[in-house]
Parts: C-alpha cells; sequence; structure tokens
C-alpha cells in the first residue's frame, strides 16, 4: 500500500520554510503599506489573476469583514469595464508572484493612464526588480525560494506566503485602528458570531419555562423536564417563590442516593439556588458564565430579580 503522510510532511516544511524566509525578510516596507491603507480614503482594490487572484479575493473579503472597504478585480476582465470601479481615492494592491504577468501589468498601466498616476499603488510580489515592482509606489516583497510540488511551478508556497501576507496586513491594520470584538460583530451581524456579541439574553431566552413545587412527586417532575425540552424545570417553595432547579444532570447524579425513589419528590433531587444572569446581558456574557460554571442553561431575571425565563447553551451558540 503506498503511502503520502511523509510527502505531506515535506510539502508542509517546504512551506514553513518559505514564511519564515518571507516573515525575515520583513522591514519598514510593511509599516509603509499599513500607514498607506490607513490613509486611502477610497477602498482596497487587490487585483491579481488564476490562483494569486482566488488569493486576493479572499484578503479582500477579510479586509471587508473587519470594515475596511475592499474588493478585488480580475486583471483578465479588468479591460472589459472594471477599470471604471477605480478611483483616484482608492488605493490599487497588485498582487504577481512573478511581477510580469502580462494582465497584471497592462491593468496597472491602465489605471495609471486613467488617474494620471494619482492613484496610490502598491505591489506584492516575489521580485523588487520586476516590472511590477518598479512601477508602483509600494513593494511588499513575498520572495519564495521555491514551489511545494513536485514540478516546482504550481503556486503552493508563493500563494500560500501572499495569503498569510494578508493576514499580517490585516492584523495590523486591526491593531493601528484598535479594532475591537464588538465592532466585529457589527459587520457579522448574522450566524453565531452575530447572535454572541450583538444579542441579549432577553432575545434569545425561553419565556415558557417549566415549574414544580418541592412537594411534586419525581416522575411528574421527570414529565415536566421532557414536555419542555430544556433539560430542567424550576422549582417553587409553597410562597410561590423560585429556591432551586432541577436538571438531567441531578437526576442522573442523585438518583441512585435517593433511598426511596417512588416517594421521592422535586425536592430530593434539586440544587437549592440557581445561577443567574440579567436579561440585559449579552448572549457572551451568557456562554462565558455557562462556561466558567460547567452548566448548559442559565435562569434569567429582571431589574428586580425576578424570573423571567431560561436561556441555554444551544440558544447562544445556534
Amino acid at each position: 500500500m503506498t503511502t503520502y503522510f511523509n510527502d505531506a510532511k515535506l510539502s508542509f516544511d517546504t512551506e514553513i520554510n518559505a514564511l519564515e524566509s518571507v516573515r525575515d525578510n520583513l522591514d519598514e516596507n510593511f509599516d509603509h503599506v499599513v500607514d498607506a491603507i490607513a490613509q486611502t480614503q477610497g477602498r482596497l482594490i487587490f487585483i491579481a489573476i488564476g490562483k494569486s487572484g482566488i488569493i486576493a479575493d479572499k484578503i479582500a473579503a477579510s479586509f471587508s469583514s473587519i470594515g475596511v472597504p475592499s474588493f478585488f478585480i480580475d486583471a483578465g476582465t479588468a479591460y472589459h469595464g472594471d477599470l471604471g470601479r477605480v478611483s483616484q481615492d482608492d488605493l490599487a494592491i497588485f498582487i504577481s508572484n512573478s511581477g510580469e504577468t502580462q494582465e497584471v501589468l497592462q491593468t496597472l498601466f491602465a489605471l495609471q493612464n486613467i488617474h494620471h498616476d494619482k492613484l496610490k499603488t502598491v505591489a506584492l510580489t516575489g521580485s523588487e526588480d520586476s516590472s511590477l515592482a518598479q512601477n508602483t509606489n509600494l513593494l511588499l516583497k513575498v520572495d519564495v525560494a521555491e514551489e511545494a510540488d513536485l514540478t516546482k511551478l504550481a503556486p503552493t508556497s508563493s500563494t500560500t506566503a501572499t495569503l498569510v501576507m494578508g493576514d499580517a496586513l490585516l492584523i495590523a491594520i486591526e491593531k493601528k485602528t484598535d479594532f475591537k470584538r464588538e465592532k466585529f460583530a457589527l459587520y457579522h451581524p448574522g450566524g453565531s458570531i452575530g447572535k454572541m456579541l450583538l444579542r441579549n439574553v432577553k432575545n434569545s431566552m425561553h419565556t415558557k419555562v417549566p415549574y414544580v413545587q418541592a412537594s411534586t412527586p419525581i416522575n411528574e417532575v421527570i414529565y415536566r423536564i421532557s414536555d419542555f425540552g430544556l433539560g430542567m424545570t424550576l422549582v417553587k417553595n409553597d410562597a410561590g417563590v423560585v429556591t432551586g432547579i432541577v436538571t438531567d444532570g441531578d437526576l442522573r447524579k442523585k438518583f441512585l442516593r435517593v433511598n426511596t425513589v417512588k416517594s421521592s419528590t422535586a425536592k430530593d433531587y434539586m440544587t437549592e439556588g440557581f445561577i443567574s444572569i440579567e436579561q440585559s446581558a449579552r448572549n457572551g456574557a451568557a456562554w462565558k458564565k455557562m462556561a466558567n460554571h460547567n452548566i448548559s442553561n442559565l435562569v434569567v431575571v429582571d431589574d428586580d430579580n425576578n424570573v423571567v425565563g431560561v436561556i441555554t447553551i444551544h440558544d447562544v451558540l445556534d
């Protein structure tokens, strides 16, 4: 049987070595590009073709995700109307490993002709002597000794290094602008990120919550928990005040400790008191509280400490 994992390890080693080389050659040019991005009044325009174009598209998407208006233009179609998408207030970032890719150079020269050199440009390329590097305002050298594939021709090490360079620029801009998790959520209002960081517990909690009395027979408690599907029920005393909670975990942990199961009640299994969270808290705070206490649900209270609902770990993450 042929195995390939040693070849895979070699591929990893080759690309890791390429990344280390690019890292070690970083200099003040990186800072100049970061400043140029931060000072741009328009958009970031990433221009490339082929595999480099795929990487450029991803980098543009990443910048958009932190609120920096960015998009990708395929150099192969730029001549067919896409040049009009670029204004002189933008920062155009051209990506080409060789720095001699015909379509990329044609797009660069055409934009310079349109904007009379007022458009600021950056080259991400492996050669500082290339036509691309020599005709742009700023250079980020992404030079790798070799590609990782067997032919040493397929874009592998070079595209990986370019992708990581894009990530490094992104992180530098986050640091420069003091970008926070809460702001990140503003650009990701959907999905688990937005739900975690933007939504309040009040908007995610269950308001229909099961209750039993301390004296409720255990079989009825089990039915009550099952009917609501929250894995728990709150327990009230004779005065109607919530004094504890019974969870699925409580039943499993204490079942064998109760002497006479048939005659047992909620009181025999419940946990006195409960861990709660205010309904105005963010879902992220609820998640942290559940994680810290190793529990899967929280009782939700209002400003007067009255129980108004329950939130589960699934409500926060789904």
